[in-house]
């Protein structure tokens, strides 16, 4: 059986040693405070998103950012090393951290501002005739274990009364399955983000978004220490707040970050648009709704035997609920 920690540990590639991240948070910038801060995959789309929005000078501390090319599982490995302080992922992530014992909590969320968008989908291949959840008996369907491309086929399949054991399944992370569905190796693919964009230009058709079955959660999270300690508390509600501003930013201005977007990154602009025009987003605190969607998600994993039972209030933290306020 695939456990929690083979997930965390095989998704995890690059060794912690190659990032040459300390062990602990050091004193720096104007308050004597650094926060590293976590960005996932090989570009620094955050610090530019800061850097446009106007946002990243007169800091009363200083920003460290740290990149992990291999998403949320290594940001996890990271933050159970003590090597990062603070960063945003999907929901998922932080239910594998807190599975394995990794003293992180969320601290604030961002929920779509219209519950009928999502960042998830399955898409089926060109020439599949897939063209409902359905139609998926049978065929070969490829998704993530362990994140929430997984959780979408098995929720997306317990609608129409099928479960994992009705198709053929192929463990892929979102960046390889593209490939695979090109060149005929999957019939379907679960993806997200720009993934979903990049394959539908390329021809694959839309079986289903996540928005009938669960709601599209990101979650920004901080070490356990760091949020206990005061000064970089501080210097951590001043980034939420900073991080919220950003994002508001990025939608009031999404063509020309569109345009930003696509000449850091290298992707086509139609791409990028379609991504950042699909499901926008706001930062804002905990709330129950949140919680009771991290419940289901972790439930489900439980289900499927992939992690023990979780209590899933406990991987947040409402502390900062302070920095959403007028």
């Amino acid at each position: 059986m695939t456990t929690r920690r083979t997930i965390l540990g095989a998704t995890a590639a690059a060794p912690l040693a190659a990032l040459g991240l300390a062990a602990c948070a050091e004193d720096g910038g104007s308050g004597g405070v650094t926060l590293r801060v976590g960005e996932l995959g090989a570009t620094p789309v955050t610090q530019e998103l800061f850097k446009a929005a106007g946002l990243d000078g007169d800091l009363p501390y200083t920003i460290e950012w740290k990149q992990f090319v291999n998403a949320g599982p290594e940001y996890i490995e990271a933050a159970g090393a003590e090597a990062v302080d603070v960063g945003f992922t999907a929901d998922t992530p932080v239910i594998f951290a807190a599975s394995n014992g990794v003293p992180l909590k969320a601290v604030a969320a961002t929920t779509v501002d219209d519950p009928a968008t999502s960042f998830n989908a399955i898409l089926a291949g060109p020439g599949t005739a897939i063209a409902s959840v359905a139609d998926l008996k049978g065929r070969k369907v490829s998704f993530q274990e362990g994140t929430i491309t997984q959780y979408h086929v098995v929720k997306a399949l317990e609608s129409v009364g099928l479960t994992l054991d009705d198709v053929e399944t192929a463990n892929l992370p979102v960046v390889d399955a593209n490939t695979a569905l090109a060149n005929g190796e999957v019939d379907a693919v679960a993806t997200l983000g720009i993934y979903w964009s990049q394959a539908e230009l390329a021809g694959a058709t839309l079986v289903a978004t996540g928005a009938d079955y669960f709601p599209s959660i990101g979650l920004l999270s901080a070490r356990t220490a760091i949020i206990e300690d005061e000064a970089y508390a501080d210097a951590l509600a001043d980034y939420i707040d900073r991080y919220g501003r950003a994002q508001r930013w990025r939608y009031e201005n999404v063509d020309a970050w569109a345009e930003q977007y696509a000449s850091l990154t290298g992707l086509p602009l139609e791409v990028v648009a379609a991504t950042e025009n699909r499901a926008p987003v706001t930062l804002g605190p905990i709330t129950d709704e949140v919680i009771a969607s991290q419940q289901d998600q972790s439930d489900g994993y439980t289900a499927l035997g992939i992690i023990d039972e979780l209590d899933a209030a406990d991987q947040f933290d409402d502390r900062f609920a302070g920095a959403f306020e007028a």
